[in-house]
């Protein structure tokens, strides 16, 4: 009686524990997890400072991340300053696989030497000569239309633009990401928009956002995908459904960039 009650338990467990691995494997995303990006804007008064903070990601930062695990980090150039500053904008990129490699990051690089020692000039900048003015972080999570990062053909010469979009509500900028999600990724692929990467903004100080970047062969070319998006069929179509009329955009900033030595986007 014993064997017959332990079989029984057992064969429920079995078959309990197999619904629920069918079940996760289900709601399981089927190109893998969502990073997570960390994206940095350095505020600088001078090409000098500019040029100190693009040195260190260079030489200390980005080798550091990288024997972590960390790679694929964009570092770039503003080459349109925003209203009312005189020198662009570094810009630095970082994905991370997931949160907690992102929360651990900054002590491991605390107890790299070789990192402290290559980056000691921009580390321990003095109050009288400073590496920048300021630094205002933001951290993003992948769209599920796009889980990871692409890296664009960093063999040739580049340019990138990178666009927040604000939106009015809570409601409003989910309804807006749904629509990129659902439609509006696949509208810019058709038009010939190179992506690296779509995100909704988790931490910032224009939320409820959400962020992208997209890359050109040179300007001419960015005239003409973006041409040829305002021309798409399906987007003259989109964007007057009453499906996404919700998620109308309240406010926009673009960063017109291009990477630095030693960039890895």
């Amino acid at each position: 009686m014993k064997n017959i009650i332990y079989r029984s338990t057992s064969l429920a467990f079995m078959a309990l524990f197999a619904l629920v691995n069918s079940s996760l494997a289900q709601d399981a995303p089927k190109a893998g997890p969502r990073e997570h990006y960390e994206l940095r804007f350095y505020t600088v008064d001078s090409a000098a400072q500019q040029q100190r903070v693009a040195d260190y990601w260079a030489q200390a930062a980005i080798p550091a991340l990288n024997r972590l695990g960390i790679n694929n980090i964009g570092l770039f150039q503003e080459t349109k300053p925003q209203e009312g500053e005189a020198f662009g904008q570094v810009v630095v990129l970082i994905p991370y696989k997931n949160i907690g490699q992102f929360a651990s990051s900054q002590w491991k690089l605390n107890a790299d030497k070789e990192y402290k020692k290559a980056g000691a000039g921009y580390l321990r900048a003095s109050k009288d000569d400073p590496a920048y003015r300021r630094i205002e972080s933001h951290l993003l999570r992948a769209m599920k239309v796009k889980p990871q990062l692409t890296v664009p053909n960093i063999g040739k010469k580049r340019i990138f633009e990178m666009r927040e979009y604000e939106g009015h509500s809570a409601a409003g900028s989910a309804n807006k990401i749904a629509m990129f999600d659902q439609i509006e990724a696949d509208i810019f692929a058709e038009s010939g928009l190179e992506a690296v990467f779509y995100s909704e903004t988790l931490i910032g100080k224009n939320r409820p956002s959400l962020r992208y970047m997209v890359t050109f062969d040179d300007e001419a070319d960015q005239a003409k995908d973006w041409q040829s998006f305002r021309d798409n069929p399906r987007w003259n179509k989109a964007k007057v459904d009453p499906k996404w009329s919700r998620g109308g955009v309240s406010g926009r900033t673009t960063n017109y960039l291009k990477p630095f030595k030693g960039s890895q986007l």
